[in-house]
């Protein structure tokens, strides 16, 4: 191809790798009946292993099996296949009474006793469940599990729950159960003794075992094993490319040049990217993890499809980047906590407008800004509609901002709920965040800023959340080249931060997690503030520049504060008397305020967040009791349906 062309794609199954020239176009014919696969269709002869498993002599690394287009499971315990995976009670097995480091003990190891489990993995969900990395296993004696800790315990490797037992600090707690994993679950995979139910599969030994789903003999069935990771991969500089209409399954693309520029992904869908089937920590794991990775300027995704991701789905990188009118579902399979479905580290401007995120694991969208350059204003994370996040975390955001200056970023009018851990949090040591007209309802916790200065967080509901939302002030300087600390230690309120016409049932003004303990000796020697003397946390009061907010349970102000039937445009016009908009507030960056408090004036025209499409003939949820309604329908199933790419199949058979 030569600069300016487009090549029409017809209808077919390709598998092979290419090189992506700069200032082409890529066109399905037929939009999304051309599938680019990173599973090839598997050929041979079976042969019977047992009455019900089958195998067959295999070559290379064979990452993922699947059946007539959906994945089986790689041979575990508890038996689980693809639909129940987001079913707690299903997948995981659970820790109890002599359960340590390097020690698992379970009442469930009854049924697998007699099993050689020597050399498989156990998959840790450990302590808060903040995160599932995979250890192999030592011994099994049927009773008693023995899994390598080998650095299990410093937080390098573990994460966050890592920092209660690194070092000497194992030394020091009086019983185990301080730490992982008494209270935690498991699975355990990776051996071929586990292989005992339909749908799952091994490899040992170069051969492919299989236990089919439908009682024939496999070749029967149309089986494709994933071979490869990537179907595009480019460290070169590739720039005006555009791809249009494909469907990537069981593969992704990696496009990692920060000169790339102007790459446009329009009506795509990615399906199942990557497949690790180990994570065996926050290092290891990162590196295998092979989400769809660009790197650039002017990057572009419009209505796209992210499904099934095992661990990471979109990673972007760059400046003036682009996600709109995207599906991001059922991604990070295993729950571990350095995967989210979205992740962007920006050094310039970005925008995340109007899609749709549910049943993804962990975080649905983080934002990391680059600490090397001065980050660009106008960025927005915008009209997103983002649910049942978080599965099997704790420790986890529907938008998650770790740290960091961010460049005023504006977060607005997002639905968020049914999150497992807080819906929109801005983590230690921030800055420089603009937060207003989100509904926020039925997750752990509903907004979490904590950091230095400069936020402008108003006009946002927030109902139904089981524990407080919270400002935090850092007043210590935390990170790297951060002084932006003011060093009060007598912890005043905070009262200089635009928190203005926020409706909101529980609201507290609290001393940061990392603070605590300069908190408390600052408290025993009678130098705290009179209102923080006797605990750290106490309610936010309207005062200073913390104006014009409702606090407290009021569903009755609501059109319908009843969760299966929720509306929450009010009917009462006590909320109609705020704060007005103000030249000094235009000055902090306050430019959008309604002098309502809530999201929604009294008889106010119903706006809805979120994708105006949804995959698989789902309904677009356009109310509020639509998507609750969703959210718990869906909340332990999966949606993901055979796709398009079945007639495909049936055809290469």
């Amino acid at each position: 191809m030569q600069s300016d062309d487009e090549v029409i794609v017809l209808d077919g199954l390709y598998t092979e790798q290419f090189v992506l020239k700069s200032n082409i176009t890529i066109k399905a014919k037929n939009p999304h009946k051309v599938i680019f696969s990173g599973a090839e269709v598997l050929k041979g002869k079976f042969e019977k292993h047992t009455d019900t498993i089958y195998k067959i002599k295999v070559s290379g690394d064979i990452k993922q099996l699947f059946f007539n287009n959906t994945p089986m499971t790689w041979a575990c315990y508890p038996n689980i296949n693809w639909d129940n995976n987001w079913d707690e009670n299903k997948k995981w097995a659970v820790a109890t009474t002599g359960t340590g480091p390097g020690v698992l003990t379970s009442e469930s190891f009854k049924e697998i006793a007699d099993l050689n489990l020597k050399g498989a993995y156990c998959f840790l969900r450990y302590g808060k469940g903040n995160s599932c990395y995979s250890r192999e296993i030592k011994s099994f004696d049927g009773k008693t599990l023995l899994w390598d800790d080998t650095d299990f315990y410093t937080s390098k490797y573990t994460g966050e729950d890592g920092r209660r037992g690194y070092g000497d600090a194992l030394k020091k707690l009086k019983s185990t159960s301080d730490i992982h994993p008494s209270k935690s679950k498991f699975f355990i995979a990776g051996s071929l003794d586990l292989l005992d139910a339909p749908g799952e599969w091994f490899v040992e030994n170069g051969y492919l075992y299989f236990y089919p789903m439908d009682n024939k003999k496999p070749e029967e069935s149309l089986l494709l094993i994933k071979k490869h990771d990537y179907i595009i991969q480019s460290t070169e500089e590739i720039t005006g490319v555009k791809i249009e209409g494909i469907e990537f399954f069981a593969c992704s693309i990696q496009l990692n040049n920060v000169r790339n520029s102007n790459i446009n992904f329009n009506n795509v869908y990615f399906k199942y990217i990557g497949g690790e089937l180990l994570y065996k920590d926050r290092v290891k794991g990162a590196l295998i993890d092979k989400p769809v990775f660009v790197s650039g300027k002017n990057i572009q995704f419009k209505h796209c499809l992210f499904a099934g991701a095992q661990n990471s789905a979109l990673r972007l990188q760059g400046s003036n980047l682009t996600v709109e009118n995207c599906v991001f579902m059922e991604n990070n399979h295993n729950a571990n906590f350095e995967s989210r479905a979205l992740l962007i580290e920006n050094d310039g401007v970005y925008r995340v407008t109007h899609n749709t995120f549910f049943n993804n694991c962990s975080d649905a969208i983080r934002i990391r800004p680059s600490l090397k350059k001065t980050i660009t204003q106008g960025s927005e994370i915008a009209y997103n509609h983002i649910f049942n996040g978080g599965k099997y975390n704790s420790d986890c955001s529907g938008i998650y901002m770790p740290t960091r200056s961010q460049g005023y970023a504006t977060v607005h009018h997002n639905w968020i709920h049914n999150i497992h851990g807080t819906a929109i949090r801005l983590d230690l040591a921030g800055k420089e965040l603009n937060v207003h007209h989100n509904v926020l309802w039925a997750s752990k916790r509903g907004m979490s800023i904590e950091g230095y200065k400069n936020f402008n967080i108003y006009n946002n509901t927030d109902v139904y959340n089981r524990v407080p939302s919270d400002l935090n002030r850092n007043i210590l300087n935390h990170g790297k080249g951060v002084t932006d600390g003011s060093n009060e230690k007598n912890f005043p309120p905070i009262e200089d931060w635009n928190v203005l016409n926020n409706l909101v049932e529980k609201f507290n003004d609290r001393v940061g997690p990392r603070e605590k303990a300069t908190y408390k000796e600052q408290q025993k020697k009678g130098l705290v503030h009179p209102e923080r003397a006797k605990k750290f946390t106490f309610q936010v009061q309207n005062r200073g520049q913390i104006k014009g907010n409702i606090i407290g349970e009021h569903r009755d102000y609501f059109t319908n504060g009843e969760l299966s039937n929720l509306n929450l445009i009010p009917i009462n016009s006590v909320i109609q008397d705020g704060e007005k908009q103000s030249d000094e507030l235009s000055k902090d960056g306050v430019c959008s305020l309604d002098s309502f408090r809530g999201a929604y004036d009294v008889g106010s025209e119903y706006w809805y967040p979120g994708s105006d499409w949804m995959p698989y003939d789902l309904e677009v949820l356009n109310t509020m009791s639509k998507a609750e309604n969703f959210a718990k329908k869906y909340n332990k199933i999966s949606v993901y349906q055979k796709s398009e790419m079945n007639d495909l199949l049936s055809q290469i058979k």
